[in-house]
């Protein structure tokens, strides 16, 4: 039964698109049938709160939004930019773009990483400039001639 609490406190985390999430929600499915009223009655509010969460991330995959515009402005102007990536907002300084990746200093991370341009849920250019590291472009350039191969995307 700690599936049903946890799936019941916070049905949203179970829609992250994953196999072993997707199993769970699964598994309460095919013993629903032993919950007893109380038990039936909190998991059936709990999966209609999960169905209007996947419907809301399926709605959101449709009006995908392009921020290439924005992402090229700030690495063109050497200023920081504010993304949300995978539902956390950080701040990023760009050191390499191309159409399906940015290389960026991550102040969230400490250090750089590298992001699917098409997997940016929001972006917001800053005002500010950062100061720009040399080494960290030659960095940044690695990664991203490296990136296509990385089979963890």
């Amino acid at each position: 039964m700690n599936r049903l609490l946890s799936f019941s406190k916070d049905p949203s985390k179970y829609t992250v698109g994953t196999h072993k999430a997707s199993e769970k929600v699964y598994y309460l499915d095919t013993i629903s049938y032993k919950f007893n009223e109380d038990q039936l009655e909190i998991y059936e509010e709990a999966r209609k709160k999960y169905n209007l969460f996947l419907a809301a991330k399926k709605e959101v995959k449709i009006q995908k939004v392009d921020y290439s515009a924005t992402l090229v402005d700030a690495f063109k102007n050497r200023r920081s930019v504010k993304i949300c990536y995978k539902g956390h907002w950080r701040t990023i300084d760009p050191y390499s773009l191309d159409q399906t990746y940015i290389v960026a200093y991550c102040h969230f991370a400490h250090g750089i990483r590298t992001f699917r341009v098409d997997r940016i849920q929001g972006a917001e250019s800053l005002s500010e400039g950062f100061n720009f590291d040399k080494s960290l472009e030659i960095s940044a350039q690695g990664k991203l001639r490296e990136a296509p191969n990385y089979k963890g995307h």
